[in-house]
């Protein structure tokens, strides 16, 4: 029977036990009369106090039937028991969000987003996606369209700002303001092999969570449900966070320097605390969740970095294939960078606590916001570098992605930090 992981609040039921909501239409068989709207407190209650009572009032909830041919449903169409018209939008059991059609069709894999406040994760998404649909979607063959209406609508919004009106997106509300929804995408890519024909789809679920909740282990633990649930986890790390880096970035002539935030070596830790309380860990005491160490704002270190550094271009992707070496180059440059910059405390501080992970160095804009309107971008647009590589990691360790490897697989575990058998 499979099992349907909600996108929402994370609740893991059987497809087919996964109730109904009527869609309140007027042509039902039982008098032509819609059922009406009535308030939906589960729902309500899990969106937060900021919900308008208006919006309270949904389509009525019904169970799935108990039959023997539901067993094995996971998309079918059932009649509402009041109005009788069929319906096939499916609700989750904890929270009453809607799940966008297909959800229930097809494995999903969430992937948290973690940073402080300022880090870039709003821009880091809206580029992504866009990279993934333009170079990087061209080299792997895979689509990605928006699932689901509020994806879709904050996919068209975000970029609308970014590539149209140059501007960057809002900061993440915090969550005593009100749920922040996912953002829900259908990954297709094509299967792989000599007899292999089609496509594998997959739904991507990218959860991002406000800086201010991540302040203390107090403001995460609300967020823990979500962590735990998670395939893989990308740390957004703002180098400009770090003291060393600030000095050495200090200028009269280039742009202000954010507001000192929470550390990642903080948010590290806590984080860490929260998933081994909910058992992600192996016997070592590290948690096994993969977790993507990605330092921003790359086009702030270029006099930092050497003329042959592979993180001033992006990845090749040659033949629609992940390149491990390539991989390996870059994770240890910035483990080099960030071990000079702290004296090593973050990586120590990760490598202790997280058995799998690597280190990516991105840049979403390609250069720093102009010094006078700093919620802009750049004239020349988002000119990005290497944001699809931390996703790109985590989906070809589960084989969505093929990776062309030629190190020893031994070394390799080793220089990625990898904890030993």
């Amino acid at each position: 029977m499979t099992t349907v992981i909600c996108p929402y609040c994370f609740d893991r039921a059987p497809a087919a036990r996964l109730p109904y909501r009527c869609l309140m239409m007027a042509t039902g068989v039982r008098g032509g009369t819609p059922c009406d709207a009535e308030p939906d407190d589960v729902w309500a209650d899990f969106m937060g106090p900021s919900l308008p009572p208006s919006r309270r009032l949904r389509g009525p909830v019904f169970p799935a039937p108990r039959t023997l041919s539901s067993l094995g449903s996971t998309s079918a169409r059932q009649p509402c028991p009041r109005c009788g018209v069929a319906t096939s939008v499916r609700v989750c059991r904890g929270c009453h969000n809607d799940f966008p059609s297909e959800y229930c069709d097809q494995d999903s894999r969430i992937i948290a987003l973690v940073g402080a406040k300022a880090s870039g994760k709003s821009t880091y998404v809206s580029v992504l996606v866009n990279e993934l649909r333009g170079r990087v979607g061209r080299e792997y063959n895979i689509s990605l369209p928006a699932m689901g209406a509020e994806t879709q609508r904050r996919d068209r919004e975000m970029e609308e700002d970014l590539y149209e009106r140059l501007r960057l997106p809002d900061t993440t509300r915090p969550a005593a303001m009100g749920f922040n929804d996912p953002l829900l995408y259908r990954l297709s890519v094509p299967r792989r092999g000599r007899y292999a024909k089609g496509s594998r789809h997959t739904t991507l679920v990218f959860f991002d969570a406000a800086g201010e909740d991540l302040k203390s282990a107090e403001a995460m633990a609300r967020y823990t449900q979500y962590l735990a649930a998670a395939d893989g986890i990308i740390l957004l790390v703002d180098p400009l966070q770090m003291g060393s880096v600030r000095d050495r970035s200090a200028s009269a002539d280039g742009p202000p320097l954010p507001a000192v935030e929470t550390s990642p070596q903080q948010i590290a830790s806590d984080l860490a605390a929260q998933l081994r309380s909910h058992g992600r860990s192996v016997s070592r005491g590290r948690v096994t969740t993969p977790m993507a160490v990605a330092v921003t704002k790359t086009d702030a270190l270029r006099a930092l970095l050497g003329a042959h550094s592979p993180l001033l271009r992006n990845a090749t992707h040659t033949g629609g294939e992940l390149d491990d070496d390539d991989r390996l180059a870059v994770h240890e440059e910035l483990r080099s960078l960030l071990s000079d910059w702290d004296s090593g405390v973050l990586c120590r501080q990760l490598e202790n606590d997280f058995a799998e992970l690597s280190y990516f160095g991105l840049s979403a804009l390609g250069a720093p916001p102009p010094a006078d309107a700093p919620a802009d971008a750049p004239k020349s647009g988002p000119q990005p570098l290497r944001v699809e590589d931390p996703l790109l990691w985590l989906l070809g360790r589960r084989g969505l992605v093929p990776v062309r490897k030629s190190q020893p697989e031994g070394q390799k575990e080793n220089r990625t930090g990898k904890a030993d058998a």
